[in-house]
């Protein structure tokens, strides 16, 4: 008959015979939604017309679950799914709530092959790695297993190629390495990731950033790092003209409570956008300008670019940079009265889908753990808390990193 796959957002449909030339097609949860056939609620029984009105569809609605099987009524293959309850629209236009469990739909495969609008399609993107242990590597299991006889507490250097040659490849295929019991002494973590000659870039908080509420070791500590609060997702230095390629912090102390850190890889989140969810969005978000503008007693920086800064390699217009940073973002001017709207409902969009539980990487820091990120291409936050958290934070150029990685990881 077919063969269904659910993704996150829309259903593939495989028929097994390309009538038309049409083998698959993709349709939106909303869009099935708002076209169910039912004769219960969704068209009337007698005429036929349609009855619910597309205002009520959550966009971000979800099949509870499919199956391909044949329509009751006319013992033709048909693919069922069932939905959770959906409000209706009373007389006046007020939402009112559902009284049914759940609601089911039936789409012969005829109709839905003659009402397809995203046949074969070819350009499809997975979600971002959202695994914590795809990208953690424990130090001191690779200690046991390659210990230095006359350092046992060292890396032999086979156990040193081994261990860089795995930050080469999670940093390459995931912008994030969370690394479990590095060690207390940041300074000698930093040539983990860098050559002795090199060193840290400094920024105007300083060579290492201590992020800790009371902090009096760093100039400038009148920003959001030096508190308790929340941080949403965001990339750092986005009002810098060249923006550090790499951040890592270095848990010296964990919160009481909270301080959980998340990421996101927003190179996989941007072509997740652009092909999943909403073209017209990442074309807003590639193309108009931001003022990222970083005010404090001591120190103020401008920077303007699109959150998402595309490059052309190879011919291929891809995900160069991505700026994001809500407490540095300006005022927005660049937009005329009549798009504004629609450029905000774009950033809204984009926001929406960096907080969904499958796009995150979780960590939670403990003492000695260090994780190192990507800062053009990953977002990175944390939880609010309550204790002394204590964060050492350092900041490396991409060209340094990765010259080092790959010299190891080709030795």
């Amino acid at each position: 008959m077919a063969q269904i796959e659910l993704h996150p957002d829309w259903i593939r449909v495989a028929f097994s015979e390309a009538i038309n030339g049409i083998t698959t097609a993709d349709f939106h949860y909303f869009w099935l939604r708002h076209n169910c056939l039912c004769l219960n609620g969704c068209r009337h029984p007698t005429t036929r017309e349609r009855l619910i009105d597309a205002a009520v569809i959550p966009l971000n609605i979800r099949a509870l679950r499919a199956v391909v099987s044949s329509n009751n009524d006319a013992k033709e293959p048909a693919v069922t799914i069932f939905w959770p309850p959906i409000a209706t629209k009373g007389a006046r236009g007020e939402l009112e709530p559902s009284q049914e469990k759940e609601h089911v739909s039936v789409f012969p495969l005829d109709w839905l092959r003659n009402n397809a609008y995203a046949v074969n399609r070819k350009q499809t993107h997975d979600l971002p790695p959202h695994d914590v242990n795809l990208v953690t590597v424990d130090y001191q299991d690779l200690v046991s297993r390659y210990s230095d006889p006359d350092a046992p507490a060292k890396l032999t250097p086979e156990g040193i190629a081994f261990y860089k040659s795995q930050l080469y490849d999670k940093l390459s295929r995931y912008g994030v390495a969370v690394i479990r019991n590095r060690g207390s002494d940041t300074e000698e973590i930093i040539y983990d990731f860098i050559d002795p000659q090199a060193d840290v870039i400094e920024t105007h908080f300083g060579r290492i950033e201590h992020l800790r509420t009371g902090n009096t070791e760093n100039s400038n500590n009148d920003q959001l790092g030096y508190t308790n609060l929340p941080v949403r997702l965001h990339t750092d230095q986005c009002y810098a003209e060249t923006v550090p390629g790499f951040q890592f912090l270095h848990c010296i102390r964990p919160a009481d409570v909270g301080g959980e850190n998340y990421f996101v890889h927003a190179e996989s989140a941007a072509n997740y956008l652009k092909t999943e969810v909403s073209r017209r969005a990442y074309d807003l978000l590639t193309t108009v300008p931001v003022r990222f503008d970083r005010k404090q007693s001591k120190f103020q920086a401008l920077h303007i670019d699109p959150i998402l800064r595309l490059g052309n390699k190879a011919g291929e217009h891809r995900l160069e940079q991505v700026r994001y940073s809500y407490f540095t973002q300006g005022p927005q001017t660049s937009v005329p009265f009549a798009d504004m709207r629609e450029w905000y409902e774009a950033l809204q969009t984009w926001d929406k889908l960096l907080y969904r539980d499958d796009f995150q990487i979780k960590a939670e820091l403990k003492a000695g753990d260090v994780v190192i990120y990507d800062n053009l291409k990953v977002l990175h936050a944390r939880n609010g808390f309550s204790g002394a958290r204590h964060m050492a934070g350092v900041y490396l150029s991409s060209s340094d990193l990765w010259s080092h990685l790959a010299a190891t990881n080709n030795e």
